[in-house]
């Protein structure tokens, strides 16, 4: 409880914070509004903590009121932080050039304006399917070609529905993968049937079946009511385990390290199960602990949880925690993809960035 109230705080504060900054610009620009402190400050204060109250009563309460509160709080954080980048690139051009003061703030306004509306037009298409072909050390001839569908970061509830859902397992079934691997953060906060969620999900169909990890939002929605509905799709869920399938391909998977509390010893135990001498997968959530994987010969380590910093300019703090942020990276014969996601956490928008389906086609590795 204590943590949970000291990051309310955090995100009360930045978002006050980034309110005031919009605020103060327009105050500065247009000279003409009336606004009394007071009535500034209040305005600010609720603002800043309608998102979290609405997220309180989409947990305490039912009805679609809460639903449509939560939506318009995370359209609102999405909309303040557009308009934040918006206005400190406009002071930024003012400084640079003081004459350029009175189309600024016009631009400021119509690049505000558009780039909310492309956001939410961005989050709203289907995702793209990323085709990638990856060598896989000791992956036999049999097993050339063999495909794997990543799907992670749906957060499927308030901003993403379950007619997005469903379009997504088309999308996924026309692809016709030997194995679909769901990387966590697939249910969220706003997700109330997850009958629903079974009977769609149940759709997601590989000639190996579905395998499936816990990402941070599983233990924020409840780990049984997460296990329970991963079984009902059909999914394996893997935790802190190692599946082999059909052939030899061996796939661990463990839960959020973070949320879990999971060290780098406790990965590299996980780890320590595979045989080196065959071909491995490995789902972690949070694209952490890749030198771990590495060491243990891991072929390819699957993670998501950054969505691409998700809108612009954000993902220039993601990278500050996550090195690793988006698409693939390798380490001697290991391979890391850090997927954006299928679909969106929060503000229901994506700027500069696109959800993704992936499709991984696994290579036979030249022997050195």
């Amino acid at each position: 409880m204590p943590q949970m109230l000291a990051f309310v705080s955090l995100v009360v504060i930045i978002h006050a914070g980034m309110q005031s900054y919009v605020a103060w610009w327009a105050i500065r620009n247009f000279p003409g509004l009336r606004i009394g402190l007071g009535a500034l400050s209040l305005f600010i204060l609720l603002g800043a903590a309608g998102l979290p109250f609405s997220l309180y009563c989409l947990r305490a309460f039912r009805g679609a009121w809460t639903e449509r509160l939560a939506y318009a709080g995370f359209l609102w954080l999405g909309s303040v932080f557009i308009a934040l980048t918006a206005t400190v690139l406009g002071d930024l051009a003012v400084l640079s050039a003081p004459a350029a003061r009175p189309w600024a703030k016009t631009s400021v306004l119509g690049v505000t304006a558009a780039a909310c509306l492309w956001a939410v037009c961005n989050a709203s298409r289907p995702p793209v399917i990323s085709d990638i072909d990856v060598p896989i050390p000791g992956l036999s001839a049999d097993l050339d070609g063999f495909t794997v569908v990543q799907l992670s970061d749906l957060h499927l509830g308030v901003t993403v529905s379950l007619e997005k859902f469903s379009q997504i397992v088309a999308q996924v079934d026309a692809l016709k993968p030997d194995l679909i691997v769901m990387t966590g953060d697939i249910f969220d906060a706003g997700l109330r049937d997850d009958g629903a969620v079974e009977r769609i999900g149940a759709g997601l169909k590989a000639g190996h079946g579905v395998l499936a990890v816990m990402g941070n939002h599983e233990f924020y929605h409840g780990v049984e009511v997460s296990s329970r509905t991963f079984a009902g799709m059909g999914a394996r869920l893997l935790r802190n385990e190692v599946a082999t399938l059909p052939g030899g391909l061996q796939v661990a998977g463990v839960d959020d390290v973070r949320t879990a509390g999971l060290s780098a010893e406790d990965v590299a135990a996980v780890l320590a199960k595979l045989d080196p001498a065959r071909p491995s997968l490995f789902l972690c959530h949070q694209p952490l602990g890749f030198d771990v994987a590495a060491r243990a010969g891991v072929g390819l380590m699957l993670s998501g949880h950054t969505h691409a910093g998700q809108i612009f300019p954000f993902g220039l703090i993601v990278r500050l925690f996550y090195p690793r942020f988006n698409g693939l990276y390798r380490e001697g014969r290991s391979s890391l993809y850090v997927t954006s996601g299928a679909g969106q956490w929060g503000p229901p928008m994506r700027l500069f960035t696109r959800a993704e389906i992936v499709r991984f086609t696994l290579r036979a590795a030249l022997q050195k």
